[in-house]
C-alpha cells in the first residue's frame, strides 16, 4: 500500500508487455531442486504439495491475460501486490462520476483520488486529552491514585482541508499512538470522504504520566519542597524527570553563557516536565500511504519526545517543523512559566540546539545522523524569524536565541584560533579486531573502530595506524550541517525585514578566512608512508578479503587532495538574502526623501560586495587556466565538479548590486527625480550608461555579465551570468516615476537569452537552462528563486530543488511565516527581487500590448513581432534566421530533435500570447508595403508571413488533430469537474439541510480559499482564520478587535 509496493506494480506491467510482445502466455517459474530418493521414499504416502504462486507472478500473468491495465485492474494488482495486511488500506471506491449525474454528489475517495487526482492531502489533527469523568485532564488528575491514572481518555479530532479546486482524499488511515513505558498502538481509522471533521476516540491511555504536578513546581521553584532536587529525584525511573539538577536561583540556569549544559541537564528532560499526561506522541499516516500535509497539534514535549525517539527520520524532521513554529499563541500552556530558571518558551529550540549539537536524550541513544541535524539548523533559523524582535538594534538575553545557538555551534566545530577550518568529505578509519568470545576468535564489535582524526598527538596516531587490522575510508557529512548552518544564519531577520549586525560580521568573517589555495588531505606525510607500507604487507601476506586494508587492489584515495570550495560557495549563495540598508534621517515634508542623501560608498553591503568580487575574479582566473592547459571539451561534460564558486558568486554580486541601488537614494541634478544610484534615465543594455567609478560599479551593468557569458567558461557559470543579465535589464525598468516610454528591459534580456540559445556551440543543457531563466524573467520568480546558483552551488539534486522550490529555509509545518519571509517579494522584504518584478511587470504588459492605444511606437511593436517570428521558428525547429533561397522545410533547427527544450519554448510562448500576439499580427498587416524602402527600414522583412500553402493546409492539419483535440479537452474538463466535485457536494447538502451547524462532526465542511497567507505554505493559519470567520471551528466569528493602549499620563484606554 506504499510506493513499493506501487513501484513493484509498474514493474510487472513493464515485464508484462515484454513478455506479451515476445508471445509468453504465462510466466513459467523454475523447479525446484529433486530431493533424494531416501526422503522421496519417506515421504511416498504424503499428499502433493500445492507451491503458492508469488504475488509478483500473479499481477504478470493477471496483465498478460488482460492485455492491457486499466483502473480496476491497477487497483486490483495494488491489493495482490500489498497483501491481506493492507488489504484495510485499498477498500475505497472506484467511482467515476460525471457532471451528467446530478443524483450521486459523493466524491471520490481512495485509491481513485489518488491515482487520478490533481492535488494532494491536506488535514487538521488536534489531539486532547481528558479523564474519565469527561472533565480536562488536570495536575490532580494526574497525580491521583492508580485508577485516575487508568481512566485517561485521549481524544483525537481529525479535519480535511480541502482547498479551492482540490480533490477529496478519504479512507483508511493509520494512527499510531506512543505512550509513556515505551507502550505503542496503532488503529485503523477513517478519513471521511465528504471533508466532514471526524473523531477518532476515545482511546484509552494505561501508562503512567511523564510528569506530576509536584515535579512540576519543584521544577519551576514555587513548591514547598526544599529543592528542586529532591522533588527531582523523587521521581520514578520511567518518569523523564531530571535528576541530579540544581534549579534553586543560586545555582543559576540550567545553560551557562555559551548555551552549553550545566549539571547534567538536557533540553529534553526539561521540557518532559511539562508534560503530565501518558501521551508521548500522536503520528497519523506513518507509513506515508497518502503522503499528504498533516498538521498535528499536540504539546511541545510530545514533539520533543518524538525528534528524539522516532525512529523514522520523517517523522523527526516533521517535529522540527512543528518545534519551528512553538510555542503558539494560541497554545495552552503549564501553570508553570520557567523550568529550572529556563522560560518555557525557550524550550522548543533548545531541543532542536540539542538534536543540532548531536547531544544525545540518554546514555543509551545515538545522535541524529548530519541529515536530520542540517534540517534543525534550517528549523532553528525558522524559530528565530518566527520569535524576531521589532530591530535588528534589539539586544538580550533571548532576543537572538536562535541565532546565538547557531553561532555557538559553528565557531565550536568549526573555528580554529579564529580562522574558520577547511572542510573535510572523508574519514579514516581504523579498526582494531578484539579478541573474545568462547572461540577465543575475533570480534568485530563497536569497542574496535576509532576515527584518526580524533586523535590529536602524533605518536597516538602512529601507534593507531601500526597496530590497525583494518583501514576504512567513510564519508563525512558534517559538510550538511556546516552549510545548512551558513544558510540559517544568512537566513535570518528581524520583524523590520532588516539582517541583524552580527550575520553580516559573521560572513564576512567566513569569506576573509577562506584560503583560496587551502587543499585538505586525510594524512600527514609520515602517516601516509606508513599506510603504504601497510599495503604493501598486505600484498605480501595474502591477508583475507574480509579483512579491509586500503590498497593495494582497491584505489587509494585516502590522501587525494582536494579544494575545500564547497563552504566559500554556500556562504557566497546566503549573500542572496541578506538585507541591509544604510541609516538616514528622513523628513515628512521632503516626500520620504532623506535629508542627508547616503554617498553609494558608505552602503554596509559594500564589504560583501568587495568579498565576492575577489572570489570571482579568482575562480574564473582558475577557470581559464584549467581550460588552457587541460584543454576541456566542449560538450561541459566533467567540468561541473570545479564551477560552485563562480555561479554563486555572479548570483550574489547581481543580488547585492540591486540592493545598493534598491535601497540607495542619490539627486543626479538640482530640480530633477531621485533615481537609483548607478543608473541613467536612458540606461539599458545596449545603451548609454553613466562611467563607472570603480569595479564594483561595473557589476552594475548588464555588460559585465555578458562578458562572462561570452568567455566560454563551464554551462553553470554562463547560465549564472545570464540570470544576471535579466536581472539587470528588468531592474532598469524598474522606476516608473522615470516615465520611459519604450520599458525594454525584460524584451533585451529575452532576445538576448534565445539568441545564446541558437548559438551552434550551446550545449543542450544550457539550452534547457536558457529557456527555464526566460520562463522566470516572465513569471517574476527570476532573481528570487536563483535557479541557477540554488542547483550549482551544492551539486546535490534533492537538497537543491527542496531549497528551489521551498527557500533556503525548507517547507514549514503550515502556521510558519519564518520560512515564507524569504519567498515573499516587496520592498520590505526583498527589495533587489522587487525591483526585477517591477520591471518585468512594465516589460510583459509591452509584450501583451494589443497596439491600440498607440501607447508604443512603431519600431517597439515590429521590434516584438521579430521577436515572435524568431521563438516561433526556434518551437516549430527551424533556423531561425532562414538563408535567402531557403525554405522553412528545408532546415532543421535546435528544437527538431530536442522536445525538453520545445516544451520549455512553448510554455513560454503560451504564458506571454495565450491567445494570440498583437504585435505579430500587426506586422503582418503592413506587408502591403513590401517593396517599399519604409518595409525594410521598419524590419518587417524579418517578421515571417503565412504563404497560400499554409493557408492550405491549416483546415486539413485542424481536420487530421480534431480526434486528438477531443480527447484533450474531455480530460481537462474531467480534471476541472473533479476539482470541483467538493464544492458541489458541498452546495448540494447544504441545499437539503435547514439548519447546519458546523462545529459539530460529521457536516461537510465547505472549501478553503487559497489566499495569499496559503500560497505562501501558511495553509494551517489560512484554514484557522477562514473556518473562525464561518464559525466553523467552535469559537466565536471575530469581527472587531478592541485595541488596548497604554499612556504614561493617562493610563488605560481602549
Amino acid at each position: 500500500a506504499g510506493i513499493s509496493h506501487f513501484t513493484r506494480v509498474v514493474r510487472a506491467a513493464f515485464l508484462a508487455s515484454f513478455l506479451r510482445d515476445v508471445g509468453v502466455e504465462q510466466l513459467e517459474l523454475p523447479e525446484e531442486e529433486k530431493v533424494s530418493s531416501e526422503v522421496v521414499s519417506q515421504e511416498k504416502d504424503a499428499p502433493p504439495v500445492v507451491v503458492a504462486r508469488p504475488p509478483f507472478v500473479i499481477c504478470i500473468d493477471e496483465l498478460i491475460k488482460k492485455q492491457a491495465i486499466s483502473h480496476a485492474i491497477f487497483t486490483r494488482a495494488l491489493r495482490v501486490m500489498a497483501g491481506p495486511i493492507h488489504e484495510a488500506y485499498l477498500r475505497g471506491n472506484l467511482v467515476d462520476i460525471g457532471r451528467e449525474n446530478c443524483d450521486s454528489r459523493t466524491p471520490e475517495g481512495f485509491p481513485n483520488s489518488y491515482v487520478r487526482g490533481a492535488s494532494g492531502l491536506y488535514m487538521r489533527v488536534g489531539v486532547y486529552i481528558e479523564a474519565a469523568d469527561g472533565g480536562a485532564q488536570s495536575a490532580s488528575a494526574a497525580s491521583a491514585n492508580a485508577s485516575a491514572v487508568k481512566g485517561i481518555h485521549l481524544h483525537v479530532v481529525a479535519e480535511p482541508v480541502i482547498p479551492d479546486g482540490g480533490s477529496v482524499f478519504g479512507g483508511p488511515v493509520t494512527l499510531r499512538v506512543i505512550e509513556n513505558e515505551g507502550q505503542c498502538r496503532e488503529f485503523i481509522k477513517n478519513i471521511p470522504e465528504d471533508g466532514s471533521r471526524a473523531e477518532w476516540g476515545p482511546v484509552f491511555l494505561h501508562a503512567r504520566p511523564v510528569s506530576t504536578a509536584k515535579q512540576q513546581q519543584a521544577a519551576s521553584g514555587i513548591s514547598d519542597a526544599p529543592s528542586a532536587t529532591t522533588a527531582a529525584g523523587s521521581a520514578t525511573a520511567g518518569s523523564g524527570a531530571v535528576a541530579g539538577g540544581n534549579g534553586s536561583p543560586s545555582g543559576g540556569t540550567a545553560f551557562t553563557s555559551d548555551h552549553l549544559h550545566r549539571g547534567g541537564f538536557q533540553a529534553l528532560e526539561l521540557i518532559r516536565i511539562t508534560n503530565i499526561t501518558p501521551l508521548l506522541w500522536v503520528r497519523v499516516d506513518p507509513h506515508g500511504l497518502y503522503n499528504g500535509r498533516l498538521n498535528i497539534f499536540q504539546q511541545d514535549a510530545c514533539l520533543a519526545e518524538q525528534l528524539f525517539h522516532d525512529g523514522d527520520a520523517a517523522g523527526q524532521v516533521e517535529a522540527m517543523r512543528a518545534l519551528a513554529e512553538r510555542p503558539l499563541k494560541i497554545q495552552g500552556t503549564p501553570k508553570i512559566n520557567n523550568v529550572h530558571d529556563v522560560p518555557i518558551a525557550e524550550l522548543p529550540v533548545r531541543v532542536l540546539g540539542d538534536c543540532l549539537r548531536g547531544s544525545v536524550a540518554l546514555h543509551c541513544d545515538l545522535p541524529h545522523n548530519p541529515a536530520i541535524r542540517a534540517q534543525a539548523a534550517l528549523a532553528i533559523a525558522q524559530w528565530q524569524n518566527n520569535k524576531a524582535p521589532e530591530s535588528r538594534d534589539v539586544v538580550g538575553r533571548s532576543a537572538w536565541l536562535g541565532l546565538e545557538l547557531l553561532l555557538q555551534y559553528f565557531r565550536e566545530r568549526y573555528y580554529c584560533n579564529g580562522v574558520v577550518l577547511p572542510i573535510n568529505f572523508r574519514r579514516l578509519v581504523l579498526h582494531k579486531h578484539i579478541a573474545g568470545g568462547a572461540s577465543g576468535g575475533d570480534t568485530t564489535s563497536d569497542g574496535g573502530y576509532q576515527y584518526l582524526d580524533a586523535l590529536a598527538e602524533k605518536e597516538e596516531r602512529k601507534h593507531a595506524i601500526e597496530f590497525a587490522d583494518e583501514v576504512e575510508i567513510e564519508e563525512d557529512e558534517e559538510y550538511r550541517v556546516r552549510s545548512a548552518c551558513i544558510t540559517g544564519i544568512a537566513s535570518i531577520r528581524a520583524q523590520d525585514g532588516l539582517t541583524p549586525k552580527t550575520v553580516v560580521k559573521f560572513l564576512e568573517e567566513v569569506l576573509l578566512s577562506g584560503d583560496k589555495a587551502a587543499v585538505g588531505t586525510l594524512l600527514l606525510p609520515q602517516e601516509e608512508e606508513q599506510v603504504k607500507k601497510k599495503q604493501d604487507q598486505a600484498l605480501d601476506d595474502e591477508i583475507a578479503h574480509s579483512r579491509r586494508i586500503i590498497g593495494p587492489n582497491d584505489e587509494d584515495v585516502s590522501n587525494l587532495p582536494y579544494v575545500s570550495s564547497s563552504l566559500v560557495a554556500d556562504a557566497l549563495l546566503a549573500l542572496c538574502y541578506v538585507h541591509v540598508r544604510p541609516q538616514s534621517d528622513f523628513d515628512p515634508t521632503t516626500a520620504g526623501r532623506p535629508v542627508n542623501p547616503i554617498k553609494a560608498e558608505d552602503h554596509p553591503i559594500l564589504p560583501l560586495m568587495e568579498l565576492a568580487l575577489e572570489w570571482l575574479d579568482w575562480d574564473l582566473e582558475r577557470m581559464r587556466i584549467r581550460a588552457k592547459s587541460i584543454q576541456a571539451n566542449l560538450t561541459g561534460i566533467g567540468d561541473a565538479c570545479y564551477a560552485t564558486i563562480a555561479p554563486c558568486a555572479i548570483t550574489a554580486l547581481c543580488h547585492m548590486a540591486l540592493l545598493k541601488q534598491s535601497t540607495t537614494f542619490m539627486v543626479a541634478d538640482e530640480g530633477s527625480s531621485p533615481t537609483a544610484a548607478g543608473i541613467a534615465d536612458d540606461s539599458m543594455y545596449g545603451l548609454k550608461r553613466k562611467p563607472e567609478d570603480s569595479e564594483l560599479d561595473k557589476t552594475t551593468t548588464a555588460q559585465f555579465y555578458i562578458d562572462i557569458f561570452d568567455d566560454h567558461l563551464a554551462d553553470a557559470v554562463r547560465a549564472a551570468a545570464a540570470q544576471s543579465v535579466a536581472c539587470i535589464c528588468c531592474a532598469a525598468d524598474r522606476n516608473i516615476a522615470l516615465k520611459k516610454e519604450q520599458p525594454l528591459g525584460l524584451l533585451v534580456s529575452l532576445e538576448f537569452m534565445l539568441d545564446r540559445i541558437l548559438e551552434p556551440m550551446t550545449s543542450p543543457g544550457l539550452r534547457l537552462t536558457l529557456a527555464l531563466l526566460m520562463m522566470d524573467a516572465c513569471t517574476g520568480k527570476i532573481c528570487s528563486l536563483q535557479r541557477v546558483g540554488s542547483f550549482c552551488g551544492q551539486n546535490r539534486l534533492c537538497g537543491s530543488g527542496t531549497r528551489f522550490m521551498n527557500g533556503p529555509l525548507g517547507a514549514s509545518c503550515g502556521g510558519d511565516n519564518g520560512s515564507s519571509l524569504l519567498l515573499t517579494v516587496s520592498d520590505f522584504t526583498y527589495p533587489a527581487a522587487n525591483a526585477v518584478n517591477d520591471g518585468a511587470r512594465r516589460g510583459l504588459r509591452l509584450l501583451k500590448d494589443s497596439c491600440k492605444d498607440g501607447t508604443y511606437t512603431s519600431q517597439t511593436f515590429v521590434r516584438v513581432a521579430k521577436f515572435a517570428t524568431k521563438l516561433w521558428r526556434t518551437i516549430n525547429g527551424e533556423l531561425a534566421s532562414l538563408p535567402i533561397g531557403i525554405t522553412p522545410c528545408e532546415t532543421v533547427g535546435v528544437c527538431a530533435h530536442d522536445n525538453h527544450l520545445r516544451c520549455a519554448l512553448v510554455a513560454l510562448w503560451q504564458w506571454i500570447w495565450p491567445r494570440q500576439c498583437w504585435q505579430f499580427l500587426r506586422a503582418q498587416s503592413l506587408h502591403a508595403m513590401e517593396g517599399t524602402p519604409q518595409y525594410y527600414s521598419m524590419g518587417l522583412n524579418h517578421v515571417m508571413k503565412t504563404t497560400s500553402e499554409e493557408k492550405e493546409a491549416a483546415p486539413l492539419e485542424d481536420q487530421a488533430l480534431a480526434p486528438l483535440s477531443r480527447v484533450v479537452e474531455a480530460e481537462i474538463d474531467r480534471q476541472k469537474w473533479r476539482g470541483e466535485m467538493a464544492s458541489e457536494a458541498y452546495e448540494y447538502f447544504k441545499s437539503n439541510k435547514d439548519n447546519i451547524n458546523l462545529t459539530e462532526a460529521g457536516q461537510p465542511l465547505p472549501v478553503v480559499e487559497k489566499d495569499s497567507a496559503w500560497k505562501l505554505g501558511g495553509w494551517v493559519a489560512s484554514t484557522a482564520q477562514q473556518r473562525r470567520t464561518q464559525g466553523a471551528d467552535g469559537g466565536s466569528a471575530v469581527t472587531k478587535i478592541r485595541l488596548m493602549v497604554k499612556s504614561n499620563t493617562i493610563g488605560e484606554n481602549s
